[in-house]
Order: C-alpha cells, then sequence, then structure tokens
C-alpha cells in the first residue's frame, strides 16, 4: 500500500478492531495485488462517516481515483469531510461528470452517465433507475443488506436514544409503525431490551411477528390512537412520504409526552406534526449519531457495493438492473461470519425470528 492507504488504514485501526470489518480490510489487501480498477474514476456517494473510510479504503487499494459529489442530499460528517484530502480523496467539481463508475445512495446521481456503470445502494434509488441505458446493480438485496437495515438499524435507534438521556426502556410501551427489515430489527432490539412492544402496518402481520408482540391495523384510526396514545414511544419506519398521515390523533398527541420517532429518510409524520415534535426533527433519528450505523452492521453492505463495482468490469453486460451474483454475497457473508463479530449476532436474530 502507498503512503495515504497506510496512513488511512492505520487512524481507521485506532477507531476499530480488525473483526468488526474483516470483509472491507480483505478486500483491501486483495485489491491491493491485483488492482483491478487501476486507472477508473469512481464517484463514491455513501453518506459520509468515519466508517465510510474503510470503504474507500477498498477501493483506493484496488487503484480507483475515488471522488465523493460536489453536492450531495446524503448526510455527512463535517470533520470527516475535512479530513478526506489528507487520505487522497478529492470532491468532484460541480462540473464534474467524467466517471468510469458511480457508487450511488438513493439515486442522487441517476442523471449522470459514467462509462461502465453505476452501482445503488438503496431500494428508495430503485425507481429513479427505472430507466437507465447503462448497467445498474443494487446492493439493497439478500441477506447482506438485513445485517444493515435489520441489525444495523435497529441497534442504532436505541443507541441514540441512549445518546438522548433514555437509558432504561423496560418495560416501557413501544408503537413500530411498518414492519419490513428495518420495523424488524427494532423490534428485535425492543424485546431485547425488555419493552412491551405493538406494530401496526398496512398489511395484517399478525401471523409472523414474535410472540408477545401486538398488531394493530394502521388504517384502523381507533385503534392507532389507542396505541400510540398509551406508547412511551412512537417510531415509524415506513419508508413511505406522509405515511401516518391522518392516521394518529394529531391534536392529543402533540399534547402529550409520547416520543415520535423516525428512521426513514421521508417524512412519515406529514406536515400535520410540526418538525420539532419529532426527534432529531423529523430526520432519521440515528443519523444524530457519529456513527448512524455501526461498523460491524454496515461494513459488509459497503463490501458488496464495492464488488458491485468490480462486476461493471463484466463486458456486454444488459442495461437497467442487475443482482449482485450470489456467490459474491455468498463469499463476503462466509468472511463476516468466520473473521467477525457479525455471525453470532445473525445466529441469535434468526433464532429470535423462528421461535
Amino acid at each position: 500500500m502507498n503512503d495515504k492507504l497506510t496512513s488511512l488504514r492505520d487512524y481507521l485501526l485506532q477507531f476499530y478492531q480488525p473483526e468488526e470489518w474483516p470483509t472491507l480490510l480483505n478486500q483491501a489487501e486483495e485489491w491491493a495485488q491485483t488492482r483491478p480498477l487501476e486507472g477508473l474514476r469512481v464517484l463514491d456517494a455513501t453518506p459520509l462517516f468515519r466508517n465510510t473510510l474503510a470503504k474507500f479504503m477498498a477501493l483506493m487499494a484496488a487503484g480507483a481515483e475515488v471522488c465523493i459529489p460536489w453536492r450531495s442530499s446524503m448526510p455527512a460528517d463535517a470533520e470527516v469531510v475535512a479530513q478526506l484530502a489528507d487520505f487522497g480523496i478529492s470532491r468532484a467539481s460541480r462540473e464534474d461528470k467524467n466517471f468510469d463508475i458511480v457508487l450511488d445512495c438513493a439515486g442522487d446521481h441517476c442523471r449522470l452517465r459514467p462509462k461502465l456503470g453505476s452501482c445503488e445502494l438503496t431500494r428508495t434509488g430503485v425507481l429513479r433507475y427505472e430507466r437507465a441505458c447503462f448497467p445498474v446493480f443494487l446492493a439493497d438485496s439478500g441477506r447482506i443488506k438485513h445485517i444493515e437495515t435489520m441489525l444495523g438499524t435497529g441497534e442504532s435507534f436505541f443507541r441514540a436514544l441512549r445518546h438522548l438521556g433514555h437509558q432504561d426502556m423496560s418495560g416501557r410501551h413501544l408503537l413500530v409503525v411498518g414492519y419490513g427489515k428495518v420495523g424488524r430489527g427494532v423490534v428485535y432490539y425492543a424485546r431485547r431490551f425488555g419493552m412491551r412492544v405493538t406494530v401496526a402496518d398496512v398489511v395484517d402481520k399478525s401471523g409472523v411477528l414474535p410472540p408477545g408482540v401486538d398488531f394493530v391495523q394502521a388504517d384502523d384510526a381507533v385503534a392507532m390512537a389507542r396505541a400510540a396514545l398509551r406508547a412511551w414511544c412512537v417510531v415509524s419506519v415506513t419508508g413511505r412520504l406522509g405515511a401516518l398521515r391522518r392516521k394518529l390523533p394529531v391534536e392529543q398527541l402533540l399534547a402529550s409526552d409520547v416520543l415520535l420517532a423516525s428512521l426513514g429518510v421521508e417524512d412519515e409524520f406529514g406536515p400535520e406534526i410540526p418538525e420539532q415534535r419529532v426527534l432529531n426533527h423529523k430526520r432519521p433519528l440515528n443519523f444524530m449519531l457519529s456513527e448512524p450505523t455501526a461498523m460491524r452492521f454496515i461494513e459488509t453492505t459497503m463490501a458488496l457495493h464495492n464488488a458491485c463495482a468490480l462486476e461493471l468490469l463484466t463486458a456486454d453486460l444488459p442495461h437497467g438492473y442487475i443482482l449482485p451474483p450470489p456467490d459474491v454475497e455468498d463469499r463476503l457473508l462466509r468472511i463476516a461470519c468466520e473473521k467477525g463479530r457479525i455471525g453470532k449476532e445473525i445466529e441469535l436474530a434468526e433464532a429470535d425470528a423462528a421461535m
């Protein structure tokens, strides 16, 4: 590795043990030998926090020139942004559109025309690439993304609550609106912390909930009002703009002590509930943290996003959506479970879901 890469690796090892980021370390070590992205310009729009630097490190080890966007709607840590130049990472200029690969997030840069194609990190960004005239790999699929969105976001939600001073949550009542990947993670950790949990969804999920978790139909205004007003906290995890509009007893909630929170990038509560009444001003609660998703939960997702960049080197790829090859995902999961801390946590979560 060159001096900047060595400096970046040494910097990251001050904060993370190797078992917290085994797949990215493995990528960096392998790619430093093979240099598969030698000479290619890569725009990486991943939300920029300290653990994102480990993702960049692997790309740089592969020989890529890594740039961050000139402007992005994604959250970022200003202190980390200020350090980028020290590690050889540049910010693209406003006019710069000359990239070989775009590693996108939420489809922010879907209008660019990279020479080889794009890799999209989130489900949110999929629709924005619907008419792409180049290959687009989707990292938001399969088991790897479940680690981040279920375990990672679930853990960080409660880490954010503790950051706000809510240390003891045992016995408190949590209403979780939405029961997709993120909702399952929040419920999993809430049960571990001894909370009483109710799930609300527009689709009947009563048959798939863990033991002891209650269910209410989100379209049932009376049931929703009762569940919300008896809750200590209501957290929305639907991922849909205005999902809770006209579904909550607004005046009663505003006059109550019930905490309101969201883990989605959209305003899920709607305009009836003012921004200041929702924790972190309606932004995802975990994004108030210096590390919104802990390294051990997100590093395999970032490694998959990187690995999709290499798949774009394949000749004659079709235009439009492409799923990551199963063998690529399987290999990353194997490294994460064999060399990392995450294996046992996956086992515990899967055992809980099977109960």
